[in-house]
């Protein structure tokens, strides 16, 4: 973990600890957004990305969050999922870090309760390319 990411991890715990489980990722992203203006943090919500093949236009995408940290950007991929975060879900974000050129992403997961499992948690994941 990196003293960078600190803040958006406290955040992330803070909306978690405060609404606890049980709602939608657009809760959990709008919440987010809060605490990232509180924390007088520069972001863009649900930008729009691009995808391409051949240099021609096949789609979209759009990362939930593109953190501004100094000189450096952060992806920040929520996720308000029953079960544990896989490796599709670490695509996802790696997509977008390599499409926008940003070394950087965290995977938050505000997991939800299943039917399978107990007391739920916050998963956040750091990954870099």
């Amino acid at each position: 973990m990196s003293d960078q990411t600190t803040i958006i991890r406290e955040i992330a715990e803070d909306v978690y600890k405060t609404l606890g489980s049980g709602f939608s990722e657009e809760v959990y992203d709008r919440a987010m957004q809060v605490g990232l203006r509180l924390a007088k943090i520069g972001y863009e919500g649900q930008k729009v990305v691009e995808l391409k093949y051949k240099e021609h236009y096949v789609g979209e995408g759009y990362p939930d969050l593109v953190v501004h940290l100094g000189n450096e950007k952060l992806i920040v991929e929520l996720k308000a999922i029953s079960g544990e975060l896989g490796a599709s879900e670490e695509q996802q974000l790696r997509n977008y870090m390599t499409i926008l050129k940003v070394q950087r992403g965290l995977l938050i997961n505000f997991q939800q309760p299943g039917r399978k499992q107990g007391k739920t948690k916050l998963d956040i994941r750091e990954l870099a390319l």
